[in-house]
This record gives C-alpha cells, structure tokens and sequence, in this order.
C-alpha cells in the first residue's frame, strides 16, 4: 500500500468530519455538555468526546486498511455480517467480524485490536 492510500484512508475516517460532528453533536445535545450538575467542565467534556471518537474512528480506519491490504494480498473480503438463527429469540441475528476473507479456499477470521485498556471479548459481535 502506498502513501498515498494509506494517507487518504485517515483522512477520511479521522480528520474529515470529526470538527463538524462534535458541533452536531453539541446542538443536538448540549444536556451532555452543560449543565450545572455536570461533575466535569464542558471543556473537559468537548476534549474527551473528541479523543474518544477519534480513538473509535481510528479503529475504523485500521479496519479499512487492513481490508485494503489484504486486497493488495490477494485476499478475497467477504461479508463481515455472518448470519444465524437465535433458538431463544427464533429470529434472524448476525455476529458481525472485524474482517472475513479467503484465499486459496481458507477462510480467515480477524479481530482486530487497537486499545489495551479494555476488554470487548466480552461484548458479542
């Protein structure tokens, strides 16, 4: 992957709307920003929300690289949904994977991590 790729990719996901979320954000929610109960200052607040989800939209972007590696490696991506039946809930689910591809009739499942302070192996999905 060149540069250039791998640059456009970040870009996309990190910087490109991020400023203009968090204003969204603020006008449709201020409670979570003000309020005389609030146990941290709203500039606090505006500076965590913003790392967090540049922390979030950092993952997305290593998804999207790491697809588009495998690509270059002539991997084949396939869908990340993987759909099954629930007996309890006698409905349709899905697990959902970082990345699903095959090459040469393997098929490779990849769950990706970027952060070491938390745990999601908990969390299904």
């Amino acid at each position: 992957m060149d540069y250039q790729t791998f640059n456009e990719i970040f870009n996309r996901f990190i910087f490109g709307t991020s400023k203009a979320k968090l204003l969204e954000n603020i006008a449709e929610n201020p409670e979570r920003y003000l309020g005389i109960f609030r146990p941290t200052k709203p500039k606090t607040k505006l500076l965590q929300n913003l790392l967090t989800s540049h922390e979030i939209k950092f993952g997305d972007a290593f998804e999207c690289l790491i697809e588009q590696y495998l690509k270059e490696h002539n991997f084949s991506p396939l869908s990340k949904k993987i759909p099954y039946y629930n007996k309890d809930k006698e409905k349709r689910e899905f697990l959902e994977l970082d990345q699903l591809a095959k090459k040469d009739n393997t098929y490779y499942f990849i769950e990706q991590k970027m952060r070491d302070d938390h745990d999601s192996a908990k969390k299904r999905g």
